[in-house]
């Protein structure tokens, strides 16, 4: 089933690449600093900083993303395939087109966010990653979401590989926002 975007009042880069979906996770939180710190902090933040990340997709990449000690907004997933689609001053995008599971395989990525947006996914999922901040009350909303497209001949496979795979994806992810709000709260900005 596919689902549409949250409304136009909420618009953002993700949703101008990925208007509708197929699977979403979103994840949040709150931290207690400025828009202009946490967006500062989404530049600064590498895969090292966040130690569940880092391990679980050491594992998953078969240890390629250990060490590099380089920002997350420019190594992606560390997933071959993944490219940047699209960076605002409080949000970047990364995207994937391919079949993640066993036996898969990346397609050939797209080169910029219109490609991506335009590319029909038959047999293949397209995996859209947003990381972005907006001001709140108690200082700044942090948000990780994902949403997914998968083409009908992709549905079966991607469903039985998304059960298994979720869980540790969704650590990966508060992982990554624990240690930009970590970052900036505590004024270690550069």
């Amino acid at each position: 089933m596919r689902r549409m975007a949250a409304g136009p009042d909420v618009a953002t880069l993700l949703d101008g690449i990925v208007p509708t979906w197929t699977d979403r996770t979103v994840h949040g939180r709150a931290v207690a600093a400025s828009p202009e710190r946490v967006a500062e902090a989404m530049r600064e933040t590498t895969l090292d900083d966040a130690a569940i990340a880092s391990l679980l997709v050491a594992v998953r990449t078969r240890g390629k993303s250990r060490g590099h000690g380089l920002p997350l907004i420019q190594t992606g997933d560390f997933e071959s395939g993944f490219v940047k689609l699209g960076q605002t001053d409080d949000e970047v995008c990364f995207g994937f087109i391919g079949r993640p599971w066993p036996g898969g395989a990346p397609e050939r990525a797209p080169a910029d966010a219109a490609a991506f947006a335009a590319a029909e996914a038959l047999d293949a999922v397209k995996v859209a990653i947003s990381l972005r901040c907006a001001p709140a009350a108690y200082g700044t909303l942090l948000i990780t979401e994902t949403r997914i497209v998968a083409g009908p001949l992709a549905e079966r496979p991607f469903g039985l590989y998304w059960r298994l795979v979720k869980p540790g994806s969704n650590l990966v992810r508060t992982s990554i926002l624990r240690a930009i709000a970590r970052r900036a709260e505590s004024g270690t900005l550069s």
